[in-house]
């Protein structure tokens, strides 16, 4: 019967949902291997950000884990941490006076009074694990608590850092946080200790939130990508946990190779940036799937022209496989090469961010490519179908395999998905991204 159904399906070239495989996103706050050198500020009176309402904040009676880096500037009376709700909220995080609250439906589920927390970057964990949940201050165990049967089910109330939601000024966090992330269905850790995160924390299984909070617009790196709101104007800072950037994309499924001998480098512009400067092949990022036969695809590109301009912005690493690229092309915007011409312009050079979805259907050979600036996507800009197309073997930023056609710029994302989008899709992701790149 499956196999029918499937023949069924092929029959219409009905199309799987195309799921996010490779997530290359210069809002992590670095580039791969390099320092972490920046987090959210938040001043202690008028600044906080939220992320709405989700069943993923009912963590139920199930595993769990919380965790994030942390610099507390002052003691405060009842500064929050983190909640889901106001008081007596669902969870929530409080450091008051010295003391380390944790609750859950409103209880104390867990204190401990901390050593060395102010003005210092230190890493907190919660975690539950069969009914035993534990808290760790900088990988030491601070506290268990067991038979923990809480049921967990708020999923009508935001999620909120660096401040309660009860709108009183002794709620509100003074300080600096880095790498927050929760994780539903999964407790990491247990036992004693934990070994410290070194590196960018990524979206494993069951992460449904993930906040670098490395760069402004502050955006969620989670599968979910929950809308960010930010009261009080919170900002980044140049103060940051001694990280480095970890070599895989955000979904830590690619390895990432960064050759840089000075012309490439990360900026806090529009969320976070990769930038090349000049025109010097061998400084380059490589890494992602091979999609050369066989696999439908999407690639969702922000990037922006800079003065120098000769070659290929994103290209393929084996073009002995098949050349592609996409991006820009000797300046020019909107290209899109799955082997064979789909689009390849030779005009329109400008300094705009711009926006590129290349698609490729395998089964039908149709290339197609979306594109904006100012606007949304109303219809595909170019298509063509040839049976010789399709996809890449890695993906290379910035030059041509083996340094040639150098093309500097800026690139914000790259998003690789397993399977065609529509245009409804498109025109969400923009409505997503826009305002980072000031449209």
């Amino acid at each position: 019967m499956s196999g029918a159904i499937g023949g069924l399906l092929s029959s219409y070239n009905i199309q799987t949902p195309a799921v996010l495989v490779m997530n290359l996103d210069a809002t992590v706050g670095a580039m791969p291997g390099s320092n972490i050198t920046t987090s959210a500020s938040f001043d202690g009176s008028t600044q906080y950000l939220t992320l709405p309402a989700s069943t993923d904040w009912a963590l139920g009676t199930g595993d769990f884990t919380i965790e994030w880096w942390q610099y507390q500037t002052g003691a405060g009376t009842f500064p929050r941490v983190f909640s889901v709700g106001a008081i007596p909220a669902s969870i929530a995080v409080s450091i008051e006076s010295g003391t380390f609250y944790f609750w859950e439906n409103g209880n104390t589920t867990f204190s401990s009074v901390l050593s060395s927390y102010l003005t210092t970057w230190v890493h907190f964990a919660i975690s539950r694990v069969s009914g035993q949940t534990s808290v760790y201050q900088n990988g030491t165990q601070i506290g268990s608590t067991y038979a923990d049967t809480n049921n967990i089910n708020d999923s009508s109330s935001v999620l909120s850092i660096g401040r309660d939601m009860v709108a009183t000024p002794s709620t509100y966090w003074p300080g600096y946080i880095s790498n927050f992330r929760i994780i539903k269905g999964t407790g990491l850790y247990s036992g004693a200790s934990l070994t410290v995160p070194t590196s960018t924390l990524r979206a494993v299984s069951g992460t449904v939130v993930l906040l670098p909070l490395a760069a402004a617009p502050f955006m969620d790196m989670s599968t979910n990508v929950y809308t960010i709101t930010n009261t009080g104007t919170t900002t980044t800072t140049a103060s940051a946990p001694s990280l480095t950037a970890a070599t895989t994309d955000v979904t830590g499924t690619y390895a990432l190779t960064t050759v840089n001998a000075g012309s490439l480098s990360w900026a806090t512009t529009n969320g976070g940036i990769f930038r090349k400067s000049n025109n010097t092949g061998t400084d380059v990022i490589v890494g992602g799937p091979n999609y050369v036969t066989g696999q439908s695809y999407s690639v969702f590109m922000a990037y922006q022209r800079t003065a120098t301009a000769t070659g290929r912005l994103l290209n393929t690493q084996s073009e002995a496989s098949k050349d592609w690229l996409m991006g820009l092309y000797n300046g020019h915007p909107d290209t899109f090469y799955p082997n064979f011409s789909v689009n390849l312009p030779s005009s329109g050079a400008d300094l705009l961010w711009h926006f590129g979805w290349a698609t490729w259907n395998t089964s039908t050979g149709r290339g197609q490519l979306y594109t904006a600036t100012s606007t949304q996507p109303t219809s595909v800009a170019f298509t063509a179908v040839n049976g010789g197309g399709g996809g890449f073997n890695q993906l290379r930023l910035f030059s041509r395999s083996g340094g040639a056609e150098v093309q500097s710029g800026n690139i914000g994302m790259i998003k690789v998905y397993n399977g065609v989008l529509t245009l409804a899709e498109v025109q969400s992701l923009y409505a997503k991204y826009k305002s980072r790149f000031g449209y």
